[in-house]
């Protein structure tokens, strides 16, 4: 009777103890794994190729901005850019079509006409840019309007690159992301500074006005 009478105390103890926590701890682990669902997107390779569908063809309108400047600009600085972005661009575009055959079967991107913003994108950020580069075909004065173009094209692919560091999967392409944050971020600094010297303020038009 006695050992049944320890059995039966110990029961009720470890059920009480249970009870304790649960009804002390539950709630604010809940919270926090809630917190987490909302706060934390789980990371993907689908966020990967979605990355890559995205900046290709974002990376085609960049290219194919700069080789107009490099014909058209009247600034020595900006049609160095323009030499930089064609070259670094170029090559990444390479890169990530390479990437998306070997992991996802295809290096087929969509075209800049059909490019899609990534999830968690400002629609803001939206752009066509089939139509920016047919404005910069006869805009006057050229360079203010590259600057007022490039700018914000520049301010959305580093805002992509910020989602890839948080939700991509594949090192290299957050390797990019990074990659692209810095040099975009520099050459923005650099093209502010110039439309300020230049046009007399750093304010942009902005893409898709």
């Amino acid at each position: 009777m006695y050992a049944s009478f320890l059995a039966r105390t110990r029961c009720v103890s470890t059920l009480t103890v249970f009870g304790f926590l649960a009804l002390t701890l539950t709630p604010a682990m809940a919270a926090r794994a809630a917190a987490r669902q909302h706060t934390t997107p789980a990371r993907s390779a689908m966020f990967d190729r979605q990355f890559i569908d995205m900046m290709a063809p974002h990376h085609q309108g960049a290219v194919a901005m700069a080789q107009l400047a490099l014909g058209d600009s009247q600034h020595a600085k900006l049609r160095q850019l323009a030499h930089a972005i064609i070259s670094s661009q170029d090559r990444e575009i390479k890169q990530m079509k390479t990437w998306r055959k070997a992991w996802f079967g295809s290096a087929t991107t969509p075209p800049m006409s059909h490019m899609m913003m990534l999830p968690g994108m400002s629609m803001s950020m939206s752009m066509n840019m089939p139509r920016e580069i047919q404005k910069l075909r006869t805009a006057h004065p050229f360079d203010r309007a590259f600057l007022d173009a490039m700018v914000p094209h520049h301010q959305s692919a580093v805002a992509a690159s910020m989602l890839e560091l948080k939700r991509g999967m594949h090192g290299a392409v957050i390797a990019l992301a990074r990659s692209i944050i810095a040099d975009q971020n520099r050459e923005i600094a650099e093209m502010k500074t110039w439309r300020k010297a230049w046009y007399g303020k750093a304010g942009m038009s902005g893409m898709g006005s």
